[in-house]
């Protein structure tokens, strides 16, 4: 790292310092001049460090009152990824990686999910049935349903990967091949909670499976046809 800028350098020093201090998302960071003193930097380095942060989601600033170490979110590198790379295999990759965790934690959420909260996914069933009956998106809709589903484990890290997950479809909605009309997703959604609502683990991991069926179709669908397209 010796070769490396100074502000990169400023960079690593403070992710450092967060680590070896213990800090906790919401604790205060000394000042940009206290941290460059600390650090052997230059005021300018240390600033261009920690603005480059702020756009990593490592930290926060509030306008004259300091920097804070940051929340994890999987928003600044939503933000950040380039196009190409979210149209391409990585979509494929990522589906698959979320059908395997959504999937994978049916147990869990049969374990601790509460009546009220799927009479709230009941709720946006009977909603997404509405709008497919009008011929309308459900997509907003299908991302609520999943993110309210899993509240009751209280993960943030999974919120934040089934967030992320919506982040490249809204993307690559207009490209997906068409949804097809015959396979309505609201009964595909009740199943889920039915099955959740007897408790029984095993079945709502194979309504969770069934649900992804027609979006890994045409996720797949769509990269084939990226991949013909530049063999060609």
């Amino acid at each position: 790292m010796s070769g490396s800028p100074l502000f990169v350098r400023a960079q690593e020093q403070l992710k450092s310092y967060i680590r070896e201090h213990r800090l906790e998302p919401g604790d205060r960071l000394p000042s940009e001049g206290e941290l460059a003193k600390c650090f052997s930097v230059s005021r300018g380095a240390m600033r261009e460090a920690t603005r480059s942060l702020q756009t990593l989601g490592v930290i926060r600033a509030h306008h004259g009152n300091g920097l804070y170490v940051a929340d994890f979110s999987f928003r600044p590198i939503v933000d950040l990824l380039p196009y190409g790379l979210a149209a391409d295999t990585s979509f494929v990759e990522i589906l698959q990686a979320r059908e395997a965790l959504e999937t994978g934690l049916m147990p869990a959420v049969a374990l601790r999910t509460s009546p009220q909260l799927l009479d709230g996914c009941d709720e946006i069933v009977r909603r997404m049935d509405e709008r497919e009956k009008a011929g309308d998106s459900i997509v907003d809709l299908d991302r609520n349903f999943h993110l309210l589903l899993h509240t009751s484990l209280s993960n943030p890290l999974i919120d934040n990967l089934i967030s992320l997950f919506w982040e490249l479809y809204w993307r690559l909605e207009d490209e997906l091949s068409p949804k097809p009309t015959d396979v309505p997703s609201a009964p595909l959604h009740a199943a889920i909670v039915d099955a959740l609502r007897v408790g029984d683990a095993m079945l709502a991991m194979t309504r969770m499976q069934e649900h992804f069926a027609d979006v890994r179709l045409r996720s797949e669908s769509l990269h084939a046809s990226r991949v013909e397209s530049r063999n060609e």
